[in-house]
């Protein structure tokens, strides 16, 4: 078989590591992870612990996936309903899945239970990471121009660390407490979270 994963997680390398302990045949796509390149890391990592390895750039996901059986993937966080806060870049992988009916499944602790729901607007305010991760701003110092008429550069750069990931587009989650369809993941959250979790109390003030 042939499981394909992007960037690097420890579960998902951890999970490997013990589905070659208990001899399954396997080898593994790694997708690179670009900006950052985890994805060189894991590779390392798993070649280290005996298992065939192929290196893949990002953008040849769509090229490779009619090669895979499936695919697994560790998460930031889990939401209620099902969906998945990912590494940037892992939505592009889900949708590749699904077109050519690639299982995508993602292996998280139950620490990464999330109790709010993706339409909370805090939940969607993504992290950006550094410019510099992207492009060596000693070779793009021509183009950041503050004299122009606007007083704004003329080069932008943004880097977001993460994606969405909806529950549609996710086949299976598997916990420490067992494997999980998408629409059970809110009764599992219940069992972690109670109504008082969800609650922030605001510290009374002096004279309050």
């Amino acid at each position: 078989e042939v499981i394909l994963t992007l960037g690097r997680s420890r579960t998902v390398m951890e999970f490997l590591c013990a589905a070659k302990e208990k001899k399954r045949s396997f080898r593994v796509f790694v997708a690179e992870g670009a900006p950052r390149y985890q994805g060189h890391v894991l590779a390392k990592e798993l070649v280290a612990r005996d298992l065939q390895t192929t290196v893949i750039t990002d953008s040849a996901v769509f090229a490779m996936i009619s090669r895979v059986n499936m695919v697994i993937v560790g998460a930031h966080a889990i939401m209620a309903n099902g969906g998945v806060i990912a590494p940037v870049g892992l939505n592009m992988v889900a949708l590749a899945a699904q077109r050519h009916a690639v299982p995508f499944v993602v292996v998280a602790g139950s620490h990464k239970l999330c109790p709010l729901y993706p339409h909370n607007p805090e939940v969607l305010l993504n992290e950006l990471k550094s410019p510099s991760d992207l492009l060596d701003f000693g070779e793009f110092s021509d183009c950041l121009d503050f004299g122009c008429s606007t007083g704004e550069p003329l080069l932008h750069v943004v880097n977001p660390a993460f994606d969405y990931v909806p529950p549609s587009l996710v086949s299976l989650f598997i916990t420490d407490t067992g494997g999980h369809n998408p629409s059970y993941m809110y009764r599992l959250i219940a069992d972690y979270y109670s109504a008082e979790d969800l609650v922030i109390k605001r510290k009374p003030t002096a004279g309050n």
